[in-house]
């Protein structure tokens, strides 16, 4: 199944103890319905219902989530999957392509000899990006402005945890 959320609207100020949101959920390439938070620390709401039931009985298909909180016994707890979790993943994966798209158009990252994330600001981006000696001028083969997106997404979700 795959589920992915489309026409985000995303209300940073309102967010409280959540993160205050409403999107549409297509699984399989269907518009399957919408998810929403009022970003004030409760449960998702999920329109129609049949949503939340179909998004729950998915979730129950997926390996449990290995916590770093440890149990009684000094074992990492496992978590289930559900609907909220699963629409909690994907806005997290929305917010941080949303944050790359923005650092990428502004500025050049890159991995850096310690292994770290760094930003490069340019004036002219464009031509600092298509000079021949880039990779050697900031002494990387990573460049994530050079990557294609999904790679790069990677990289910055590692570096960014």
């Amino acid at each position: 199944m795959n589920i992915t959320l489309k026409n985000v609207k995303f209300s940073e100020f309102a967010s409280q103890e959540t993160n205050c949101f409403e999107a549409a959920v297509y699984i399989d390439g269907i518009r399957a319905g919408t998810a929403s938070n009022d970003g004030h620390g409760g449960c998702n709401r999920y329109s129609p219902n049949t949503l939340y039931a179909t998004l729950n009985e998915y979730a129950e298909t997926l390996p449990p989530i290995v916590s770093r909180y440890l149990d009684g016994n000094g074992k990492p707890m496992l978590l289930e999957h559900d609907a909220d979790i699963l629409i909690g993943d994907l806005f997290d994966y929305w917010l941080q392509s949303r944050d790359l798209k923005k650092s990428l158009a502004k500025s050049i990252l890159f991995i850096g000899e310690d292994g770290k994330l760094w930003r490069s600001k340019q004036t002219d981006l464009k031509a600092a990006l298509s000079h021949a000696d880039i990779h050697k001028k900031l002494k990387t083969d990573q460049i994530l402005n050079l990557m294609p997106f999904d790679a790069a997404l990677s990289i910055y979700q590692g570096a960014t945890a």
